[in-house]
């Protein structure tokens, strides 16, 4: 037998590779920090948006028309598809690094208390689920118009009223809370991913690594307060 029919022989085939690399800690790291900083850019667009409901009804109304006409209705299920693809591949990873890490702690430290970073995984695993439940909540009053279906019509243009929706839907005192409670998780939840996320991408640096945690912090913050401020002001302060 020739070397070269060792090595093929001994040699694991790429999805093989895959299937390992997905299968360990580590990739479950990575995959999670993957899907981290897409769902950091989701969060973020997807606030920024939504601003607009202080310009007026028009604004906010356009910005929704268009993005319901991409790629003639397409594009918008297609990028609802992916995000949906990446919110639960980041639940399902976080929930294996999560059994990863009890599993590291080994059976004699059970009864002992749990280090600061087998409870940082923990806070992310349930944040992650209760956030979960609040994105279906939001697709269910915002997108589907399960909740509230009063205020899901069409404005004198023929288009979605979303300005409509979201005035008279932040008028009701359960809705605004369970949006400050699911913007108040979210918070939770981006800080403590912007301590490991370039850590599990074995980004280190002694400068850089610790400017670029400060940096998501603040960010984090700027996309909760602006989430936060829209149905705030809407209940506080709109007639």
């Amino acid at each position: 037998m020739s070397e070269g029919e060792i090595v093929s022989r001994g040699a694991k085939s790429p999805i093989e590779v895959a299937l390992l690399f997905v299968n360990s800690s580590v990739g479950a790291k990575v995959i999670m920090a993957l899907t981290g900083l897409a769902l950091w850019g989701f969060v973020l667009g997807h606030m920024l948006g939504n601003l607009q409901v202080f310009q007026g009804a028009e604004p906010l109304n356009a910005y929704a028309e268009m993005l319901h006409s991409l790629g003639h209705g397409a594009g918008l299920w297609a990028v609802r598809a992916v995000m949906l693809t990446v919110v639960v591949s980041h639940i399902l990873f976080g929930l294996r690094l999560a059994r990863f890490n009890r599993q590291a702690r080994g059976v004699q430290y059970r009864v002992k208390k749990q280090s600061r970073t087998n409870m940082a995984s923990l806070t992310m695993a349930v944040s992650g689920l209760l956030i979960l439940a609040f994105i279906v909540f939001h697709l269910l009053h915002f997108t589907g118009g399960v909740v509230q279906p009063e205020f899901y019509a069409l404005d004198s243009q023929g288009r979605h009223d979303v300005f409509n929706m979201v005035v008279n839907g932040f008028k009701t005192p359960w809705i605004v809370a369970i949006y400050v409670v699911g913007q108040t998780l979210l918070l939770s939840h981006l800080v403590h991913g912007t301590v490991s996320l370039w850590q599990s991408l074995g980004i280190h640096h002694g400068v850089w690594t610790p400017a670029l945690k400060v940096i998501g912090r603040g960010l984090a913050i700027f996309i909760v307060a602006g989430n936060i401020a829209m149905p705030l002001a809407i209940f506080l302060f709109w007639t």
